[in-house]
C-alpha cells in the first residue's frame, strides 16, 4: 500500500490549495470490484477555493483508462473515465441539502479535518462508471461466437452417452 494524501478540507479550500497525483487501480479496492482488469492508473487533481456565496469548496478531476466487463459478451470493454465535480463543504453536524435540489456538477459533503483525497477520487471514479457497460450493438458478436465454439455443450456429450 502507499501513503494516502490527507488534507484539512476547510483549510485547503480557504488557502486555494492544489494537489495532483496518480494511483494504481490495483490499490483501489472498491473500484476493482467493478472492473474486468485491475490494470492502469487514475490521475486526480484537487483544488480548493471559496465559491460565489463565500463557502469553502473543492474541485476534483479524475481521469484514466479502465477495463470494464461488457454486459453483452462478458468480454473486456475499454472505458475512458473523465469526471469533474465540485464539492461545497458543509460543517459537520449540519444537514446536507436534498440531492434532488443540488445541481448535477456541485455536491455537498461534510468538511473533514482529515479528508482522504484518494478515497474521494475513488468515490468519484465509481460514480462515473456506466450503470450497464456494453460494446456498441454488433461489436461483440465475434467474441460471443468465438467463445461459443470453444465450449462444447455438456448436453451433446450426454446424447452421445445415451446412444451407447
Amino acid at each position: 500500500m502507499f501513503d494516502r494524501p490527507v488534507v484539512d478540507s476547510v483549510a485547503f479550500a480557504r488557502e486555494a490549495g492544489k494537489l495532483e497525483g496518480q494511483v494504481d487501480v490495483r490499490d483501489l479496492v472498491r473500484l476493482r470490484d467493478a472492473l474486468f482488469e485491475h490494470t492502469g492508473s487514475l490521475q486526480y487533481r484537487l483544488s480548493g477555493f471559496v465559491n460565489g456565496v463565500g463557502k469553502p469548496a473543492l474541485a476534483l478531476s479524475v481521469s484514466g483508462d479502465v477495463v470494464l466487463a461488457c454486459q453483452r459478451c462478458l468480454g473486456p470493454l475499454a472505458f475512458r473515465l473523465d469526471s469533474t465535480r465540485e464539492f461545497e463543504l458543509v460543517p459537520p453536524g449540519v444537514e446536507l441539502d436534498d440531492l434532488a435540489e443540488e445541481p448535477d456538477e456541485v455536491e455537498q459533503i461534510h468538511a473533514e479535518p482529515k479528508l482522504d483525497v484518494v478515497a474521494l477520487a475513488e468515490d468519484e471514479a465509481i460514480l462515473s462508471l456506466p450503470m450497464v457497460a456494453a460494446h456498441d450493438a454488433g461489436a461483440c458478436e465475434a467474441v460471443a461466437t468465438q467463445g461459443a465454439t470453444a465450449l462444447e455443450s455438456p448436453f451433446g456429450k450426454l446424447s452421445v452417452l445415451k446412444r451407447q
